[in-house]
């Protein structure tokens, strides 16, 4: 896997204030950590950072849109994304107590890997299905899978159990 850098924030020089830094987020950036489901990505990641004496709070805001494929028809979808998240670095002797929210930083370290973070509030945010809007999937798709849903109401139908066997499956509950 190819090592990148450009995530990479140089902290130890930066003067207490507001920063702010913004990178463009492609496909290759989401292949590079395993993840290949998606045609085309193009998302905008905007980073305001305010460094303090001991701490520096990072606002993220990631928009844009990925394409993928459909859940229910197969063709491609545009889904966009939009998400804001806060992280809090803060610079300690002791590293090992970092949480969702809060990074804990030796304040010896000159730089922190920021691609991580970018990568997590990407995936996190990302919606669990794909789907067109209602209406906009291949037709030809959605009238196989009305059809479908259809014929498996009347094989319901057809498959209702005999009442005494219904009866004795309530005797064998009561035990």
């Amino acid at each position: 896997m190819k090592q990148d850098n450009s995530y990479e924030l140089r902290f130890s020089n930066l003067k207490v204030g507001v920063h702010t830094y913004d990178w463009k987020i492609d496909r290759t950036f989401l292949e590079e950590r395993g993840v290949e489901d998606f045609a085309s990505v193009d998302l905008q990641v905007d980073l305001e950072l305010q460094r303090k004496e001991r701490l520096m709070d990072l606002d993220f805001s990631i928009v844009g849109k990925v394409k993928t494929a459909c859940d229910r028809c197969g063709e491609d979808v545009d889904v966009p994304f939009d998400s804001e998240n806060h992280l809090v670095i803060r610079l300690a002797h002791e590293t090992d107590l970092t949480d969702d929210e809060v990074v804990f930083v030796d304040e010896n370290e000159q730089t922190i890997d920021l691609g991580q973070f970018i990568y997590e509030f990407i995936v996190v945010g990302l919606p669990s299905r794909f789907i067109h809007p209602e209406g906009q999937c291949d037709p030809k798709v959605e009238q196989y899978l009305e059809e479908a849903s259809d014929e498996g109401e009347e094989s319901k139908e057809e498959k209702e159990i005999d009442p005494r066997w219904e009866a004795l499956k309530n005797l064998k509950h009561k035990n």
